[in-house]
């Protein structure tokens, strides 16, 4: 037991270190250059250098007000980790937006056209002439893989990410007439426990693409208070890195719930004792499983 206490504690030390206090650190040390630096000397090392000897030799012989500012930066990289993680979700929130309503109409529209569009091309499309049947179904594949990179389903959400998941639910529901949203904790009850780390790593996933681009946002922070630019521009990247983790995270997530519906809807049904033609879960088993599920609500 000794033993297990003792690596527990050493891996959530590591993960401390590497989720919180390194990012903080980095955070702590464009702090440190805007607040030196500002707006007149973006780019001034001679001027960088010579506050920095100034301020180590403030220090010199001073052992107790070492240690302090050690602790002060422990704890305000600490502080700045859990700023992060807690601006996580309001952007997780910001990237499967619905609203609010002027912002999302046009965006929701400009996407739908876009969709319906290369839905029309893929509907319409006939064999040209001369065309090998392989050649037409490798086309036919082509506009599909166009159209869903829109989106899977006719979208209704301003962003990609957030039409990703509603994808989800209106596939499973136009397949196997399930409500999603009422099935899915019923669901994650009978599925193994391997599906259920498959799809904690896609949060996680997630998770670590927003709490990166959230750090992005603190940096564009430090950027307007301070008038560093230059934090501006890592803020901009490290925004664009989780942005592009996030869109990642959020199709593998959407393929796994999606597939795990697939895989595991039977072993709901048959745990409900919902009857089954031919042991698959068709439209009409989906709306029985449904009313059940919803309970008259």
């Amino acid at each position: 037991m000794t033993g297990f206490l003792s690596g527990l504690g050493q891996k959530l030390a590591e993960r401390w270190l590497a989720v919180l206090v390194l990012p903080g650190a980095l955070f702590e040390a464009v702090l440190w250059l805007a607040a030196v630096l500002g707006h007149r000397h973006p780019w001034d090392v001679p001027f960088l250098t010579d506050r920095a000897a100034a301020q180590t030799r403030a220090l010199d012989g001073k052992p107790v007000a070492q240690a302090l500012l050690l602790v002060a930066l422990l704890l305000g990289a600490f502080g700045a980790g859990l700023g992060a993680n807690a601006l996580a979700g309001p952007v997780v929130r910001c990237w499967f937006m619905r609203g609010p309503r002027w912002l999302a109409r046009p965006l929701v529209e400009r996407r739908r056209n876009r969709w319906d569009g290369a839905h029309r091309d893929f509907e319409t499309a006939t064999a040209g002439e001369g065309e090998s049947a392989a050649d037409f179904q490798r086309r036919r594949g082509e506009l599909a893989a166009r159209r869903n990179a829109i989106a899977l389903a006719r979208p209704f959400r301003p962003t990609w990410m957030g039409d990703q998941m509603d994808a989800v639910v209106t596939r499973v529901h136009n397949r196997y007439g399930i409500d999603l949203d009422a099935a899915w904790p019923r669901l994650w009850l009978v599925v193994p426990d391997h599906v259920r780390a498959t799809i904690g790593d896609a949060r996680a996933a997630l998770s670590g693409a927003a709490t990166t681009a959230a750090w992005g946002v603190l940096y564009l922070g430090t950027a307007a208070i301070t008038l560093w630019w230059p934090a501006a521009l890592v803020g901009a990247v490290t925004i664009a890195v989780g942005h592009r983790r996030g869109r990642a995270a959020t199709g593998t997530l959407a393929q796994v719930c999606e597939a795990t519906v697939d895989l595991y809807g039977v072993e709901l049904a048959k745990a409900l004792n919902v009857p089954l033609a031919d042991g698959q879960v068709t439209p009409r088993a989906g709306f029985t499983l449904t009313e059940l599920l919803r309970k008259g609500t």
